[in-house]
């Protein structure tokens, strides 16, 4: 088997095999960290710690295994979460997630998903039901075997603002929806400037943090290659800049909401019949064929033929564009990047034809599927593939990710059922 090639020999694997290793090793971290927390759970249920003249089972992990409290008290929160005994310690706990155990031991899902899961259900109110509790459980640990622990920790946010909504006393759910906390101070200086502090209501909220997200991560100068030196202060307030130059540009919106640049590829006449496609490739950062069909996703095409004098034979139509209202539908259909576990929004995705349009020229919603920038360099450049099941994408995972290539489809979008009626 590839993952028990000894590291010394590991230069000598194929770049596949070397990735299956890698997926097949960090399987077998999870399954021990499970095996380890069975250990710390049986460890507090006995109060070993103590019988062994530790002060609690945290003072006897950290002495005996050599970790930290932190770690130490990490892993006594997450075993009193999944393990199937209802009380360590003979006070009364929470329901266990007893799927977020069981996909920790199977190697699903990692530490960090486990602690996002454990930290979301600890804000869990007391009078959401236990049925309620454990289908929502199911999302998260869906959603965690498909995507990172920072989408899992984003849908856990969604959940305890529907659980407080749930549990909130009719009088104050009407007063928050009719007048939501909105508050912003500003204080004028004399140069111009300003400082500012407010509040937002959650909704408001969510939707700023999804704004200011892809726009203040850190990056490298493109002439220097040196790395993002601003703090992350400034780099969302730089952030906010962007969003305020956006929104007084807003007669612009549905120009740009629905169409990004238009790409013109002018070829001769006779380049066109030599078919010297070495023409396509003269763009500043395209050197290859798939580089310019990925570009071509995002652009309005409009191909233009000359004669050998410059005089135009055929200027064609820019069909291959998605319409606004197309657009819509697939906001609606896919709610922002189809890519499984990406929590992208629609606003920061493009229309990816899943059969290339030059095949049939189809641009039609069937046929199309948004993408961030992100994942679409993905389904351009590695071998996750996508296609449509009836009206539906869905993506097929690489190889060295899933040997039986079962399709996904992206959860982090998904409403918990219960709440999809009343939505």
């Amino acid at each position: 088997m590839p993952e028990q090639t000894p590291a010394s020999r590991l230069w000598q694997v194929p770049d596949g095999d070397l990735t299956a290793i890698g997926v097949a090793r960090e399987e077998r971290l999870r399954i021990a960290y499970a095996e380890m927390l069975e250990f710390v759970g049986e460890s507090e249920q006995r109060g070993l710690g103590k019988s062994l003249g530790f002060k609690d089972t945290s003072a006897f992990l950290t002495d005996t295994l050599r970790i930290s409290a932190r770690e130490a008290k990490q892993r006594i929160d997450h075993a009193r979460a999944t393990m199937p005994s209802s009380s360590l310690t003979g006070v009364p706990q929470p329901p266990p997630q007893a799927a977020t155990g069981e996909a920790l031991t199977a190697g699903d899902i990692n530490v960090e998903h486990v602690h996002a899961i454990t930290t979301t259900f600890q804000a869990c109110p007391a009078e959401i039901p236990v049925e309620q509790r454990e289908a929502d459980e199911r999302i998260l640990v869906e959603l965690a075997r498909q995507a990172g622990p920072e989408a899992v920790r984003k849908a856990g946010r969604r959940l305890r603002a529907i659980w407080e909504q749930d549990t909130a006393p009719p009088e104050d759910k009407e007063r928050e929806q009719a007048h939501p906390l909105r508050r912003l101070d500003i204080t004028r200086r004399k140069d111009g400037s300003i400082r500012f502090s407010g509040e937002l209501d959650p909704e408001t909220a969510e939707e700023l943090d999804g704004l200011l997200g892809p726009l203040a991560k850190p990056h490298k100068n493109p002439e220097t290659g040196e790395h993002d030196a601003r703090s992350p202060a400034e780099r969302a307030g730089d952030a906010l800049a962007e969003i305020i130059a956006l929104a007084a540009r807003c007669d612009e919106l549905s120009t740009q909401g629905g169409e990004r640049a238009v790409m013109i590829v002018s070829v001769t006449l006779a380049e066109l019949e030599n078919r010297a496609w070495h023409a396509f490739l003269d763009i500043p950062g395209i050197s290859s064929v798939d580089g310019l069909r990925r570009l071509a996703c995002e652009s309005k095409v409009v191909p233009a033929i000359f004669g050998n004098n410059a005089a135009p034979l055929y200027v064609g139509d820019a069909s291959r564009f998605a319409t606004p209202a197309q657009r819509r539908y697939l906001a609606a259909r896919d709610g922002g990047c189809a890519f499984p576990g990406c929590t992208r929004g629609p606003k920061w995705t493009t229309p990816h034809h899943v059969v290339p349009w030059s095949v049939d020229k189809r641009t039609d919603a069937d046929n199309l599927v948004l993408l961030c920038g992100r994942h679409h360099r993905v389904i351009h450049h590695t071998q996750w593939e996508v296609r449509m099941n009836g009206h539906l994408p869905e993506f097929i995972p690489p190889p060295w990710t899933d040997h039986e290539r079962k399709p996904m489809r992206n959860l982090a979008h998904t409403t918990p059922p219960r709440y999809q009626q009343a939505a």
